[in-house]
């Protein structure tokens, strides 16, 4: 009676095996979107490379219907490392990387204990908000500076418009006036010369 059993298992386990690969022989692969081509192929470390159309992934997986499926890779043991660390611990790794050298690394505790002034001087700012009448004596100094005087009575009309965006006003007066500001930087040095 064991033997019966074992030999009725073996046969199903067979039979099943057998299934399986007989549906992943028979996969059609014009039927499958670009996406599971990807997954299929890679599934079987096949990479199409210079493929740009879904015809070009068919194309390869039918060439490699037979090709096995490659066993699952581990999981690096370091890979749920990052999840644990602190941010304090994540920026001091960062510290000796190339091209953060002179970089500031700030903390929330040390976000948290400065004000705006001190965030902004400490971030590349200027330490604090303009007032109207600073951003009106550097407009008028901009007009004066690049012979623009004809531009002096409409400053604070432009100022109006520009409230609270005095900054992206200033990059629109450089990019507008881009050809008069090299002209006098030319001209200042030549007369340096």
């Amino acid at each position: 009676m064991r033997t019966v059993r074992a030999r009725s298992a073996l046969i199903i386990m067979s039979a099943l095996l057998l299934a399986v690969a007989a549906a992943d022989s028979e996969v059609d692969c014009s039927a499958m979107r670009t996406k599971e081509l990807r997954k299929w192929l890679a599934a079987r470390g096949l990479k199409c490379e210079g493929c740009a159309e879904k015809a070009d992934y068919v194309t390869l997986c039918e060439q490699n219907k037979d090709a096995p499926l490659l066993p699952p890779e581990e999981p690096p043991a370091d890979a749920g490392k990052g999840k644990d660390q602190s941010i304090e611990d994540l920026l001091a790794s960062m510290k000796g990387m190339p091209g953060m050298e002179g970089i500031k690394m700030f903390t929330a505790d040390d976000l948290k204990n400065m004000n705006p002034e001190q965030m902004g001087a400490s971030m590349g700012g200027r330490g604090g908000r303009k007032s109207r009448a600073e951003w009106r004596d550097e407009l008028v100094d901009f007009y004066s500076r690049y012979g623009l005087d004809d531009k002096i009575a409409g400053v604070d009309a432009a100022l109006d418009k520009w409230k609270g965006r005095e900054s992206r006003m200033f990059d629109a007066l450089y990019k507008k006036y881009d050809v008069e500001i090299r002209a006098k930087s030319d001209a200042a040095a030549k007369d340096e010369v």
